[in-house]
């Protein structure tokens, strides 16, 4: 339960922080995608039946404080925790030293994957203008911005996460012994 509700209050903090406070740091095209991050970070460690609700509950959050359409953050979070998951067992050998940077291929896959399907959504969408934007938004700088800001931010919380992921398995690993 205890765990349920520190993973709930990361990705709540998260949102809040990434639609209020940076965006006055950074341009409206390459604020930083901490929920995405946070989420690509648990679904390469984790099993993907085991992240996939706290996936659906990130992306409800990023989408109801960012007031896009309901479902969009939901669709592409899931698609990006989905193709995470597949590279990372596949090119995440335990045991490999550099698996560091391998998870930062991965965060720019998962970047890349979560423009594209927000940029062609909001053409589907009638909102025209998201889909031409987004266009030249992969040639642009704002999105080398965007993969840059999303690896330091990947870089900054990934040991943080590391170890609250030992604190769960740990808790959830004890055993009680009776007298």
């Amino acid at each position: 339960m205890m765990q349920n509700i520190v993973i709930g209050l990361i990705l709540f903090l998260s949102t809040i922080m990434q639609i209020s406070f940076l965006p006055v740091f950074f341009t409206d095209r390459s604020v930083p995608d901490v929920t995405l991050v946070i989420i690509m970070i648990w679904i390469a460690r984790a099993d993907f039946n085991s992240v996939l609700k706290w996936t659906i509950i990130g992306g409800l959050m990023a989408d109801i404080a960012s007031f896009q359409p309901v479902g969009l953050n939901v669709f592409a979070f899931v698609t990006v925790a989905f193709i995470i998951n597949s590279l990372s067992k596949r090119f995440l050998v335990p045991q490999f030293a550099g698996k560091f940077f391998i998870l930062i291929i991965l965060v720019v896959v998962g970047t890349a994957v979560n423009q594209a399907i927000i940029g062609f959504a909001a053409g589907i969408g009638g909102q025209t203008a998201g889909l031409f934007r987004s266009i030249p938004f992969f040639f642009g700088q704002g999105f080398f911005l965007k993969l840059l800001y999303n690896l330091g931010i990947f870089a900054i919380l990934y040991w943080p996460l590391k170890k609250l992921d030992k604190i769960f398995a740990y808790q959830n690993n004890r055993v009680i012994i009776k007298r």
